[in-house]
């Protein structure tokens, strides 16, 4: 006998993997109804529904990739701040951030910094300039 289903152990969300996919589109395709395939493979309905219009409206079984959030600082801003840095690295950080602001590129202070600080640690030991009056500028 198998143990009820709660929602502690079943997971709230899951991706139904390209095999369920492809089975759920196949039964709509010979005609079986909604509730008919929700129950032969204990699916919901709305999911079933989903699955379908999905296949409907975009001719795939599974869903499109997802682009997910865009980085705070792209590889164009990233190549700015390092060639700023390379041309005048004793120059101090609100200088630099404002370098970018004249030139149209908007980033947040904070963002900045964070990202500044982490590319002085490779960029440092690539110029060879003492860490010494490298302190010297960021704190000043």
């Amino acid at each position: 006998m198998t143990p009820p289903t709660s929602s502690i152990t079943k997971p709230k969300r899951q991706e139904l993997d390209a095999f369920i996919r492809g089975r759920i589109i196949g039964q709509w395709e010979k005609d079986t109804t909604y509730g008919e395939i929700s129950k032969a493979l204990d699916i919901p309905k709305s999911t079933v529904g989903n699955v379908v219009k999905a296949f409907r409206d975009k001719g795939v079984s599974k869903p499109l990739t997802r682009l997910g959030r865009e980085p705070k600082v792209t590889k164009r801003t990233q190549s700015v701040m390092v060639r700023s840095f390379r041309s005048e690295p004793f120059v101090s950080i609100a200088a630099q951030h404002q370098r970018l602001v004249d030139v149209g590129i908007s980033i947040c202070m904070t963002t900045f910094q964070f990202f500044f600080k982490e590319m002085n640690t490779t960029e440092v030991d690539r110029l060879k300039i003492p860490k010494k009056k490298i302190r010297a500028t960021l704190t000043g």
